[in-house]
């Protein structure tokens, strides 16, 4: 039973595979260069998000896994109180950054069965809670790995014909890699372990291009030493933020912004952009109770702060106001705090975006 408990908690158990190969990666075609940025908020006609939790609005309700949040308490302040799959109390990031693009209030799972054809023309997630760079990361979880992910905006790409170029990409990983990184000693340094998710996502996007894709953001790894499961396994007996998993996200974020840059220098027409939710989601904590918050250390469901996935029900204690924690669960943010996140990202990233 407590294997089971740590590995809901974020703190997964197993034999750790090999490393992944690279995505196969095809030469990205020239593009036209694009035209110079105008200013104003710019209007995007769709999103299309890959990645783990933080972007999954459902997926995971459709394959075999226990990493699920289709059940109360989680999905509380949705709209019509409807635990969706969504792992928070309400709308999680991709739904406040579609909505703050002009793309729709909420952006749906691929895999949901009565999709139409405008909802998918305007964007769905590909993410899949528990998923990662590593697809050992994927594996213990049964998480949707990246190659799946991909297969399946291939399938989504030939229902929809032609993709409009100015839709946007967003790429979310790194978070579980990172804890799985550290649960299992992994015997990889973390400066080889940083190359490999460096590696996998420059390879990635890469792909995504020679597909099509014109603008593709992928965020850093937030701070994952102060998510309230790692401060109680790391963080000492004053639950501090565990400093060794925000050193390797640190180093991640480092290598693959730089990366990222050279890329871009070498594919005209493509925008790449780095959004740094390390320093973002850090301000958040840091000026919590300046921006509304009571509570930036604590989970606001469940009990010792390692409640996630099954151990956050209908039976666990809930707090009376989420919206003024920051944490939702031990490993997720309340959809108060995604909604002050994004309107950071929108503000520094999206704004003035060609």
């Amino acid at each position: 039973m407590i294997p089971a408990l740590l590995v809901l908690a974020g703190v997964i158990t197993g034999v750790r595979a090999a490393a992944p190969p690279p995505v196969p990666v095809p030469v990205p075609p020239k593009v036209p260069t694009a035209p110079p940025a105008t200013a104003g908020p710019l209007k995007y006609p769709a999103i299309l998000a890959f990645g783990d939790s933080i972007i999954d609005t459902g997926n995971n309700n459709y394959i075999r896994t226990i990493v699920r949040a289709n059940f109360p308490p989680y999905g509380r302040d949705f709209p019509g109180h409807k635990a969706t799959g969504r792992f928070t109390d309400g709308r999680i990031s991709v739904d406040f950054l579609a909505a703050a693009l002009g793309v729709k209030e909420n952006v749906p799972p691929y895999l949901k069965k009565d999709l139409t054809l405008d909802d998918l023309k305007t964007g769905v997630s590909f993410a899949s809670a528990g998923s990662g760079y590593d697809n050992a990361t994927c594996k213990t979880m049964s998480a949707l790995s990246m190659e799946q992910q991909l297969k399946m905006f291939l399938e989504y790409k030939a229902k929809v014909g032609t993709i409009p170029d100015k839709a946007l990409y967003l790429l979310v990983w790194g978070s579980n890699d990172i804890v799985e990184h550290f649960t299992f000693g992994d015997p990889m340094s973390v400066e080889q372990y940083s190359d490999l998710m460096v590696q996998r996502a420059i390879s990635y996007i890469q792909t995504l291009v020679s597909l099509g894709a014109k603008r593709i953001a992928l965020t850093g790894v937030p701070p994952v030493g102060c998510l309230p499961s790692q401060r109680i396994l790391s963080g000492g007996i004053r639950r501090q933020c565990a400093a060794d998993r925000n050193q390797l996200a640190s180093m991640f974020n480092n290598k693959v912004r730089e990366k990222m840059a050279m890329l871009g220098a070498k594919l005209p027409g493509v925008t790449l952009t780095f959004i740094d939710l390390y320093a973002i989601f850090e301000d958040v904590i840091h000026r919590h109770e300046a921006l509304g918050f009571k509570n930036a250390k604590d989970s606001c469901c469940g009990l010792l702060g390692l409640a996630v996935a099954v151990l956050c029900n209908f039976a666990s204690p809930v707090c009376a106001e989420p919206a003024k924690y920051v944490f939702w669960d031990s490993y997720h943010p309340s959809s108060s705090a995604y909604k002050v996140i994004i309107d950071m990202v929108v503000e520094k990233y999206f704004r003035y975006m060609n």
